[in-house]
């Protein structure tokens, strides 16, 4: 499950509109949803939000990797659901609860476009432009790089164990987190390795000299970047506006009606 919740947040290469865009016109478009949608308190806002990121997917010929998240993410926004329906307070919990739910899939399917349409390099490039300390963009950026790592290594170590005779998945509680340990084990020395791997390619590399890098690959925002970022940003900010002002249209704020005791 971690697997393919991991499989929409891992980059792959294609040509499409979304794709061609500079990274940090994807980042201000998702900062721009995200707040937005955390202005409003209500479902249908909240669903078009969704909905305007699933098409940023379909954009992105991306919806298989983007289904797999989120079907892997389903059994948590139920949980989500659930926990604030039985112990939110106020009067209308089931409200409460659909609203929650539904911004941690519009967080998550944003986050997912994303991901699954930028380049840890143009990623990281246009982090440096933006004035970010290199050390940090690095940091940041095998972040990202190392958790699918890492998910994948676990999965075969969890597979090798296994093929050997490890019950995993046998005994109460208690005792399965018992079996788990020799996996922890593995994954907890061969991660070390790696870092040391890792530290030796920087070192090789004269990371963190005195000179200054330069990229092979320089973003710039093209027409079509600026087109978006003026559209983003004005949209984002009248819908904002007319929330607080109260001059959104009646039918947006509309609540789920409450049941008998919730």
């Amino acid at each position: 499950m971690i697997r393919n919740v991991l499989e929409g947040f891992r980059f792959r290469t294609k040509d499409t509109p979304i794709h061609r865009l500079d990274p940090r016109t994807k980042i201000v478009l998702v900062i721009d949803l995200l707040i937005t949608a955390l202005v409003f308190f209500e479902p249908l806002p909240l669903l078009l939000f969704f909905l305007i990121s699933v098409v940023l997917v379909a954009l992105g010929k991306s919806l298989r990797e983007w289904s797999r998240t989120m079907k892997g993410v389903l059994f948590l926004a139920m949980m989500i659901f659930i926990l604030n329906l039985l112990f939110a307070a106020g009067e209308n919990r089931i409200n409460y609860a659909t609203v929650m739910t539904l911004r941690f899939l519009t967080i998550t399917s944003l986050f997912s476009v994303f991901f699954l349409t930028t380049s840890p390099d143009e990623f990281a490039d246009a982090l440096v432009s933006l004035r970010i300390p290199y050390e940090y963009v690095l940091v940041f950026t095998m972040a990202l790089r190392f958790v699918p790592t890492l998910a994948r290594d676990l999965e075969i170590i969890y597979d090798a164990h296994r093929s050997r005779g490890l019950e995993v998945d046998r005994g109460g509680f208690l005792q399965r987190l018992k079996n788990l340990q020799p996996i922890l084990i593995t994954l907890f020395i061969y991660e070390i390795r790696r870092s040391f791997m890792i530290a030796e390619a920087l070192e090789s590399r004269a990371f963190n000299t005195s000179l200054r890098r330069t990229f092979y690959f320089k973003s710039r925002l093209s027409v079509r970047d600026y087109t978006l970022l003026i559209m983003t940003i004005t949209l984002s900010t009248l819908a904002i506006c007319a929330r607080v002002t109260g001059m959104i249209p009646k039918f947006l704020l509309t609540e789920i009606p409450p049941l008998i005791g919730l």
